[in-house]
């Protein structure tokens, strides 16, 4: 479970929470952070948990470039493409695939071990 303390996912963890209480709690309006900061953090949120039980369950040091683009990419399209079909509160926004993409260097850069621990 040391994926889950690093900085890199605990600082977009906080920060989704936080966002969450201020947004749904506080009533606060803050347009662009309510537009991207959800998907820009859910990558590194996401995989980081994924990275996690992987770890956990088979002793995996960390996820490919593959696996975090393909496991990006998916998560975009069914929320971009999937949710605002089967919900009409959901918005299709092409700029929430770049803060997809951030979200993925986030997670590569911060939260992906370089080095895989010695298991």
């Amino acid at each position: 479970m040391e994926i889950l303390a690093r900085p890199g996912w605990y600082v977009a963890f906080v920060l989704f929470v936080l966002h969450q209480l201020a947004q749904y709690g506080l009533g606060w309006d803050i347009p662009y952070l309510d537009g991207y900061l959800d998907p820009t953090l859910c990558l590194p949120i996401m995989l980081g948990l994924w990275l996690a039980e992987r770890r956990w369950m088979f002793g995996v040091g960390r996820l490919s470039g593959l696996e975090v683009v393909v496991a990006g990419a998916a998560l975009a399209v069914i929320s971009e493409e999937g949710f605002p079909r089967w919900q009409p509160d959901f918005v299709r926004d092409w700029w929430d695939y770049l803060a997809y993409a951030v979200g993925g260097l986030w997670f590569w850069v911060w939260v992906n071990p370089k080095t895989p621990p010695n298991t």
